[in-house]
């Protein structure tokens, strides 16, 4: 059964490979789409470097994705407001593949990174 709830996390490194934080910068979650990228999410950066986001499958459903489940994903970090980082996007990220083992599902958590920020 698939799930309803997923969960995304990202690191993030500064040049020198040392966690990118400070309360000054925000990190967006975004499904990119055709014509509306659908926002799922927008957090703090943690002391560690890393952004966390859990979100519904009902978030990605948009007029130019109806029905998606496996979203073209991408983050965005801005600082007071002023975009400072874009990732590559990530396509199709499929929350819904499962263990070929023991057949249960086993990515409703997915984790990206590290991302290098020249911040």
């Amino acid at each position: 059964m698939p799930a309803d709830l997923f969960k995304v996390i990202a690191r993030f490194e500064n040049a020198e490979g040392q966690p990118f934080f400070g309360s000054e910068y925000k990190v967006t979650l975004l499904d990119k789409d055709r014509l509306f990228d659908d926002k799922l999410g927008s957090v703090s950066l943690s002391e560690d470097g890393t952004a966390e986001f859990v979100f519904s499958v009902s978030e990605i459903f948009s007029i130019d994705s109806p029905g998606e489940r496996t979203p073209d994903l991408y983050f965005l970090i801005t600082e007071h407001g002023n975009e400072v980082f874009r990732s590559e996007i990530i396509p199709e990220v499929d929350f819904d593949a499962t263990d070929p083992v023991t057949g249960r599902q086993d990515n409703v958590t997915r984790e990206f990174g590290p991302y290098r920020v020249a911040g």
